[in-house]
Formats: C-alpha cells, structure tokens, sequence
C-alpha cells in the first residue's frame, strides 16, 4: 500500500473498498547537474575525422568481400556444377529475401513471422521423416533442421 502504482491500481484491500486512491504522492527531482560542453571540432577536423573512419570501414568491408570472394573460387573448383548452381539459386534467395523482408512496414511483421513459423514447421516435418533413414550423415542433417528451424520457431514466439 506503500506504492503509489499499486495503491492507484488496487480497488477493495482485506474487505474495504479503496477506491478511489489518494493523490499520488509527488517527490521533487533534483536538478541535473550541468554538463561541461566539450569543444566543438572545426570543419575541416570533422571532414578529416569522417574520411578517416570511411577509410577504415571501406578496407575492412573490402578484405571481407576479398576473403569471401577467394572461398568462392576455391569453392567452384573442386564443388561439382550441379552443387554451384544451387549455390548460386541460395546466394540470390537470401539476398532477395533479405530485400524483401528488410521492405516490410513494421505493422506486417506479425503476419510475416507468422508465414515463416509455418515454413519452418513444413521443414521440421521434412526433417522428421528423414530422420529415420539409415545414414548417419542424413540423421545428422536432420536432426540440426530440426534444432535449426526450432530456433526460429521458438525465437518468433518469444519476440
């Protein structure tokens, strides 16, 4: 009774009606202290500040798409043409996708993570019916499906 949110909230306590509540008890706030301003930079200490910083993002972002573009080639050397056409078909889906999904207005994303709740339990059927094959490999592949697309599943309901 001490709380001025419960105390507003609560209408009968032990058999007495308590509404409707006392005036919420106001505390004063002190005043915040004033910050030392620091010295603004000039124009060209801005400008040179930013180059620097595009400079370090630019070579960063540059020695990934090399190492990725590197994998790639190593990749479509010893990867048969019927596996790089796949690669190909998913490289462009999670780009299109991620488009896709980045588009979305934030009052359709409920109905969105619902659609892909639903695929990822067509997936974890999938991945049930495979798990009682005889290979281990497949089990193995199956079983990290089925953890996989549980994730996101489970991750969809908490968020």
């Amino acid at each position: 009774m001490e709380d001025d949110v419960i105390r507003g909230a609560l209408v009968t306590h032990e058999g007495e009606i308590t509404w409707p509540p006392p005036p919420p008890k106001i505390k004063a706030i002190a005043a915040a202290a004033p910050q030392k301003k620091e010295a603004e930079e000039s124009p060209e200490e801005k400008a040179a500040r930013e180059l620097a910083e595009m400079k370090k993002s630019l070579n960063r972002t540059g020695l990934l798409l090399g190492i990725g573009g590197v994998l790639c080639l190593a990749l479509g050397t010893v990867a048969p043409p019927s596996f790089m056409q796949h690669f190909i078909v998913f490289v462009l889906s999670v780009f299109i996708g991620f488009h896709v999904i980045w588009g979305v207005a934030h009052s359709l994303h409920t109905p969105l993570m619902a659609i892909t709740n639903a695929i990822s339990s067509i997936i974890i059927v999938g991945a049930l019916l495979q798990i009682v094959s005889g290979s281990f490999l497949v089990i193995l592949l199956a079983a990290i499906s089925v953890f996989m697309a549980s994730v996101n599943i489970f991750g969809g309901f908490l968020v």
